[in-house]
């Protein structure tokens, strides 16, 4: 499937309305989280990209060595790739669905589990944030996981 199409196939199944993605780009709003969806022709991909926010100045190192110890073999990112924007500079978790082999269930079950990461790891980053604040502890605790949402009911996402 291409990526206009699998567009257009998710926004029939689930209500979305304006999600055409004509510039081979378009943007979600999965409760509350905003989830850029990108056509990648040369890889023949889509990939979804959610961003989790900029750490503290002092606390880089700190959280970039959570995201390099969650990104071993994907193991605290439930497929995605935790990355920093290189124009915006903030954290993100990005994505790929492969075209030839996502439909429109494997893409809304992946959309909720990009979500969900997302929301474990801004939770993270606010934990990192109040460390630093208090000066009470050095590192954010690890995502924990007990964020979820099921996007698959009708009316969870939003153009």
């Amino acid at each position: 499937m291409e990526f206009k199409e699998l567009l257009a196939a998710f926004a029939a199944k689930y209500g979305v309305k304006g999600l055409d993605g004509a510039d081979g780009a378009a943007e979600l709003d999965v409760d509350g989280v905003r989830v850029e969806l990108l056509d990648d022709p040369k890889a023949r991909s889509l990939f979804a990209c959610a961003e989790i926010g900029h750490p503290p100045p002092d606390a880089n190192g700190a959280f970039g060595a959570m995201m390099l110890q969650a990104n071993f073999l994907l193991r605290g990112t439930d497929g995605a790739t935790l990355c920093q924007n290189p124009e915006t500079h903030a954290y993100a978790l990005v994505r790929p669905f492969p075209l030839a082999l996502t439909d429109v269930e494997s893409l809304a079950a992946g959309l909720e589990s990009l979500v969900n990461q997302t929301e474990n790891w801004r939770k993270a980053l606010a934990g990192l944030r109040t460390a630093e604040a208090t000066q009470k502890q050095d590192v954010a605790p690890a995502p924990d996981g007990d964020s979820h949402h099921d996007m698959l009911s009708s009316g969870y996402f939003h153009v």
